[in-house]
């Protein structure tokens, strides 16, 4: 340390008038002594009696501490403030130990604010005598780089929020990184030691990370903890129990991160809310069976193409795949019971889906769409009909609901299922979902006779129509290339054509029988 350097000249005026003996509320270093590159650093008194520590901390001299000093950079330059600013030599090097008043102590820490705002400072080399760098122990300051051993346990509060840093290794000891740590920084990738068991709020919140690596032994990570914006995967242990993670994307902020997995752990996972929300690039996800808990709207947003719900999830929450415009596949878990609120409203690409006999409750929105794109054919177990909500499902197109055999006129009849007249009811449920083969079904409305073109059927697939209340009116073998089918017996009306094979439906669309056509 080799200049102070005053923001105003009023301090002058003022720092005569006070007694060098004056003090504040925080006590000044205790003494000073300068390393073997002639930098003069601040101690203060940790322990004084064997064995005897140190910490390094700031120059307050008593005099300085009978004005108030800033806490945050917007304060500096601000009348009524005033804190001493040095000008340090790029490369400091912290020595293990100091001699003071016939005593050897060891240097422990990094005290609180130790280096806050202090500039021209580039590499901090630490001994392997720190175990500790305190609350905003480099906050603000113009540090670049910091050289540490092994040995370091904890890093508080904000020790390096907002500072150029660039690079770091974290040492393996380590057990404690502190609320908003490395907030706005300048780091492209970091390593978590499997010591560090929380991984808190804001702790690289803002640091343009492009490489996170994450090891065993670490149980939860906090809203924010890692900004997304430029990873492309993130890959997460199996001994992570809780998962808040999303912020930056609660922001608005495009997020890149294309591939995320969870190993399988032994614990309980939750996935808080809005934990991937709005991951606009992300296509996949691989979530093992410890996972428990969805939170509400942790994949509105992304790009998921197919999901894999785990097994011991009952609740799907509050628009938890809302506006995933790409999913088309969903796997339920056995045990699901609720699917809430807008669950998957807007993800016109899911058109079938499955339910198991423990679902009680789908609520309002949860299959809605706003095109006439959305949920074409729905396997339900459940022999007692859920409880709906207010506009569950579309009703611009027809939706074919296979339910356990002999249930129909129990959903016709309940609460919510009678209010949808594009929804008919094939019994029993259990056959194949449809596939996406093509066929040409005319003239639609149709008088007399229905032609179906379905050349790429396979042999021995076979036509049924069937009425609004899922009874089969109608069977016949499906032609090579163009079946003509007479439903001049039938009643005007409406009705569903299903193809069929051994295995279940193949195709299915609906048809209007009038009285000439």
């Amino acid at each position: 340390m080799k200049k102070l350097v005053s923001f105003f000249s009023f301090v002058i005026v003022l720092l005569g008038c006070l007694s060098a003996s004056a003090q504040g509320l925080y006590p000044p270093y205790d003494f000073r002594q300068a390393n073997p590159d002639g930098d003069t650093l601040y101690y203060r008194i940790t322990s004084s009696v064997a064995p005897y520590t140190v910490a390094v901390t700031r120059c307050h001299d008593s005099a300085y501490h009978s004005l108030p000093f800033p806490y945050d950079y917007w304060e500096v330059g601000q009348p009524g403030f005033v804190y001493p600013v040095y000008d340090y030599d790029a490369l400091i090097t912290i020595p293990s130990s100091v001699t003071h008043g016939g005593l050897t102590y060891a240097v422990t820490s990094v005290d609180k604010e130790a280096f806050f705002m202090q500039k021209n400072m580039h590499t901090v080399v630490l001994p392997a005598s720190i175990e500790t760098i305190d609350t905003g122990a480099f906050h603000h300051s113009t540090l670049h780089q910091i050289v540490m051993s092994a040995n370091v346990k904890r890093i508080n509060y904000y020790a390096f929020m907002s500072t150029p840093l660039a690079s770091i290794e974290l040492p393996s000891g380590l057990t404690h990184i502190g609320t908003m740590a490395f907030e706005n920084t300048s780091l492209s990738e970091v390593e978590i030691p499997g010591g560090v068991e929380v991984l808190p709020y804001h702790a690289f919140y803002r640091c343009p990370l492009t490489r996170v690596t994450f090891h065993d032994g670490l149980r939860e990570i906090q809203q924010g903890a890692v900004d997304p914006t430029h990873i492309d995967s993130l890959l997460f242990p199996g001994t992570l129990r809780k998962i808040s993670l999303g912020e930056n994307n609660i922001n608005g902020d495009e997020v890149f991160c294309e591939y995320v997995e969870f190993a399988n752990g032994a614990d309980s996972l939750e996935i808080a809310d809005f934990c991937f929300f709005r991951f606009q690039h992300l296509k996949e996800a691989v979530l093992p069976d410890n996972i428990f808990l969805l939170g509400e709207r942790c994949f509105e947003g992304t790009a998921l193409e197919q999901v894999v719900i785990p097994q011991q999830v009952k609740a799907i929450p509050k628009c938890c795949f809302y506006g995933c415009h790409l999913l088309s596949s969903v796997t339920m878990p056995p045990q699901l019971e609720t699917i809430e609120q807008g669950a998957f409203f807007e993800t016109p690409m899911l058109q079938g889906l499955s339910l198991p006999a423990t679902v009680s409750y789908i609520g309002k929105q949860a299959f809605r769409t706003l095109s006439d794109r959305g949920l074409r054919t729905l396997d339900i177990y459940c022999e007692q009909p859920p409880a709906l909500g207010s506009a569950v499902f579309n009703t611009s197109d027809s939706i074919i609901v296979r339910v356990p055999c002999g249930s129909t006129s129990l959903y016709q009849q309940a609460p919510g299922w009678q209010n949808y007249s594009n929804i008919y009811y094939v019994e029993c449920v259990g056959v194949r979902e449809p596939t996406l083969y093509q066929a040409r079904v005319y003239p639609n409305p149709t008088g007399n006779t229905l032609h179906v073109e379905c050349a790429s059927f396979a042999a021995g697939s076979h036509l049924e129509i069937v009425d609004a209340l899922g009874h089969r009116i109608l069977t016949a073998p499906v032609q090579s290339d163009n079946t003509m089918v007479d439903i001049s017996r039938l009643k005007e009306g409406v009705y569903v054509l299903l193809i069929l094979d051994n295995n279940g439906v193949l195709y299915r669309e609906k048809i209007i029988k009038g009285h000439s056509y």
